[in-house]
């Protein structure tokens, strides 16, 4: 009776542990936002008080479920983001074994105040250019609440001597990539990625991943490319493929002969695709260069930029047509700057003004995939440049986040372990 009485104090004390409900706000916006959590004080226990930053998922509060909770009574919580945002409303009904909650979306608006829910279904609701989802989930004691505020990009008109191109690292490599059956679908019917002109792919290496990307992708892009591809018996091919809404009228490429260590496994190197936006011409290269910051690994990558060099000066390409190379460059333009500059130097390359809130494609502080590493990786990896002819007029680039929150990629939210770089280049008259 003893050993009982033990476990059952035992159990309680392990409830009361626990018996705290935890908020988090995923903010997936360019812009900071504010916040304020309304209700009773004393059981709610503020993790974060300052703005909440673009493209971050914060840990803002705990509710008490069982301390300071009465029986009998009803409490209610706000998580206010401002007049122009919806608010999470919070309902919190004591009992004698602690506390039932239920959750909803408020606007502060119109006052208006949607049904309360209980379940672990996704919620989602618009307001303005924002859509909201909303959702609880399980963690072995009290519910956890996450709220997403999701800004909605209107789409650019197409301009004819305008091209938006994006490179997006898909991270499709067997027994390295995670959630790739989720993700691979996702990534092709993502807004982010299918509504630019052309779109450079690298690490598309797991075939059955592949051919569900290109399935969907060739619903928005009619022409593909052929894979990148050394046609030896090596482990992997290239895994370097370009989508266009334009014809491509000329291909060709070239596997890099200089490698070390496991990269050696795949034919990294470099893509070429000429396509025609109606009488346009663009000289496009999609790459994907050696990984690894040791200094044997950044000689390697000094020699593959030759390599470059030498691929595209035997093309002898009109020196009066576009040329922009594009990809995963690996190299780290914030901890290797020279190397970067170098790279420049040799290619002969500028880089577009970047735009937006972002500096970094690959970044353990904001994706879920990487969360693992420390904040000083962040880095910049992948890139869109192009060569200073005259041909060009105008140009700008974008890191953006291609996310996903239905339910098999809840609470992991990213679509890879890179970001995806998108750019507009206008052509001059």
């Amino acid at each position: 009776m003893k050993r009982l009485s033990n476990t059952i104090i035992l159990l309680l004390l392990t409830f009361t542990a626990n018996a705290d409900t935890s908020i988090y706000i995923l903010n997936n916006t360019e812009s900071e936002i504010d916040f304020n959590v309304i209700g009773l004080s004393s059981l709610i226990n503020r993790k974060h008080t300052e703005p909440l930053q673009p493209y971050k998922q914060t840990y803002v509060a705990e509710l008490s479920r069982y301390s300071g909770v009465k029986a009998g009574e009803v409490y209610d919580f706000y998580i206010f983001l401002g007049e122009s945002h919806l608010s999470l409303a919070i309902k919190l009904e004591g009992t004698i074994w602690g506390s039932n909650i239920s959750y909803t979306f408020a606007d502060p608006e119109s006052l208006e105040l949607d049904e309360y829910h209980t379940d672990r279904n996704i919620y989602a609701k618009f307001k303005g250019r924002y859509q909201y989802y909303l959702k609880a989930s399980y963690t072995g004691g009290y519910d956890e609440i996450t709220l997403v505020i999701d800004e909605i990009k209107p789409l650019e008109a197409r301009e004819p001597k305008t091209l938006n191109l994006v490179t997006y690292n898909v991270w499709m490599l067997s027994h390295v990539g995670k959630y790739m059956r989720e993700r691979d679908t996702l990534i092709a019917r993502s807004r982010e990625i299918n509504t630019h002109d052309v779109v450079f792919t690298q690490e598309l290496f797991r075939y059955e991943n592949v051919q569900n990307i290109l399935w969907t992708m060739q619903q928005y892009f009619p022409f593909i490319s052929n894979k990148l591809d050394g046609g030896g018996i090596n482990t992997y091919d290239g895994g370097v493929l370009t989508f266009s809404k334009y014809p491509i009228v000329q291909q060709a490429q070239h596997v890099f002969q200089n490698c070390k260590g496991t990269d050696c496994s795949a034919d990294k190197g470099i893509l070429y695709t000429k396509i025609m936006k109606g009488d346009s011409p663009f000289h496009l290269f999609n790459v994907h260069l050696g990984a690894w910051n040791s200094q044997a690994y950044r000689n390697i990558r000094t020699l593959q930029v030759g390599e470059i060099f030498a691929f595209i000066d035997q093309l002898d390409l009109p020196n009066n047509e576009p040329v922009i190379i594009g990809g995963d460059f690996n190299i780290a333009k914030h901890k290797f700057p020279l190397d970067f500059e170098q790279m420049q130097r040799v290619l002969d390359l500028e880089e577009p003004t970047l735009e937006g809130s972002l500096e970094y494609s690959f970044d353990p502080y904001l994706n879920e995939h990487l969360s693992y590493s420390e904040e000083s990786d962040r880095e910049r990896l992948d890139y869109i440049l192009y060569r200073n002819n005259g041909s060009i007029s105008n140009s700008s680039s974008q890191i953006i986040v291609p996310r996903n929150f239905q339910e098999d990629m809840w609470g992991v939210w990213d679509l890879s372990d890179h970001f995806a770089v998108s750019a507009q280049f206008t052509i001059a008259d």
